[in-house]
């Protein structure tokens, strides 16, 4: 998730005045279920940037990467810093924003059994929401995957924000956050141009919902999780303690001064409604990439190719978005040949990556328990590191 605009210098008053919904990280074992390359051609240099970076003050990095050489992961760091636990590569990460491209990979689903067409206006599907809207009697499906809708980023609605901070670990609903929303100027006409807007997923998530009569978890658990082989991913809203205790604690330096971090696992920025809210392992996460992306087992090979065929570059240049809610990032780290295919994420205290770079054949699951959207000088190391990462990969 993208936010510029969270306010949260009063947040460490609100912790201890909320019910616990994040219980303290245990350890956990390696899971030797995946064949390993100890000889990984690029595990050395892997590990160098891994091990450079936890110096620099990530809390823990667990990564994993595949290719024609095999498979090597590897973690570092702390899951949980109050109580000494070791971040391994059997713990839980949330994954902010590469929920997106999974809400896309359902979406898409529904597209190829003649369920959802993506050229349909939304009106046709939620009316009583797109009424709500700016332009939303314009916007087709199609504009919510690739982000050309224009419509208003929840992410940056102060107010939202504001709630947020007030009720630390609320589970939000859509239509709660539809209500900060409705009546925003959108940012453009429908189609005009791509602006990121965590606003699109949701709407996504909402259609979903209206045309199958099934929760978005639901239809994750079925379509995705169970499908590939999922045992460790989760699509958590906060309603209910987390499920897990192996689920690493989320981070972040409020003051960014570098002084120290703060644990926010507790923070709710909206868990739950299609652009945030799955949690995962790497192991997990190759398993959903390998299936969408080599096998093709979740979208037809066909599709694929119509999906990375509208593959357009945002105006800043350092990622393209597709009507799959797949992106081509690092652009900036990357020739213009090579593409990784997937998405990041940044939420509060947690990042991740998931990628797929088809020159090679690699696929790059990565979890990260710190949080890269909001500004702070360490989010800007994390950054810097997934750069060298990338570079590595393309390789």
């Amino acid at each position: 998730m993208r936010n510029k605009g969270l306010i949260i210098l009063t947040i460490l008053l609100c912790v201890g005045c909320r019910e616990a919904r994040i219980s303290d990280t245990t350890f956990c074992t390696f899971n030797p279920e995946l064949p390993i390359n100890l000889e990984h051609p690029k595990s050395a240099a892997l590990q160098e940037i891994v091990d450079a970076y936890l110096a620099k003050g990530i809390p823990g990095i667990s990564v994993l990467i595949s290719d024609d050489n095999g498979i090597w992961r590897t973690a570092g760091g702390f899951a949980d810093i109050e109580n000494d636990i070791p971040m391994k590569t059997c713990h839980i990460n949330k994954l902010g924003s590469v929920t997106k491209m999974m809400i896309g990979t359902l979406l898409w689903q529904f597209v190829e059994d003649g369920t959802i067409f993506l050229d349909d206006k939304i009106e046709a599907y939620i009316p009583e929401v797109s009424s709500r809207l700016a332009n939303g009697s314009d916007i087709e499906i199609w504009m919510l995957l690739n982000h050309t809708s224009g419509v208003y980023d929840i992410a940056g609605d102060l107010g939202y924000n504001l709630a947020v901070v007030n009720d630390f670990s609320r589970s939000w609903t859509a239509e709660e956050i539809l209500a900060f929303v409705e009546g925003k100027p959108a940012t453009h006409l429908p189609g005009e141009r791509i602006q990121y807007s965590n606003t699109n997923t949701m709407l996504s998530s909402m259609i979903l919902e209206a045309v199958t009569g099934a929760t978005t978890k639901n239809l994750l658990q079925i379509n995705i999780f169970d499908k590939v082989g999922m045992p460790g991913t989760y699509y958590y809203d906060y309603k209910t303690p987390f499920p897990e205790d192996r689920l690493a604690q989320g981070y972040l330096d409020f003051y960014n001064n570098g002084e120290s971090i703060q644990n926010i696992s507790e923070l709710n920025p909206g868990s739950g409604n299609g652009y945030t809210g799955v949690y995962s392992t790497t192991k997990d996460l190759y398993a959903f990439m390998k299936a969408l992306m080599v096998d093709k087992s979740l979208i037809q090979p066909s599709n694929i190719e119509v999906i990375l065929s509208t593959a357009t570059i945002a105006e800043s240049g350092n990622w393209g978005t597709t009507i799959g809610g797949i992106h081509d990032e690092y652009r900036q780290y990357l020739p213009e040949d090579i593409h990784a295919y997937g998405h990041a994420g940044g939420d509060i205290g947690y990042s991740a990556n998931l990628s797929y770079l088809p020159h090679n054949n690699t696929i790059f699951a990565g979890c990260y328990n710190y949080g890269t959207n909001l500004g702070t000088a360490l989010g800007d190391e994390l950054n810097a590191m997934r750069g060298e990462i990338y570079q590595l990969l393309a390789e």
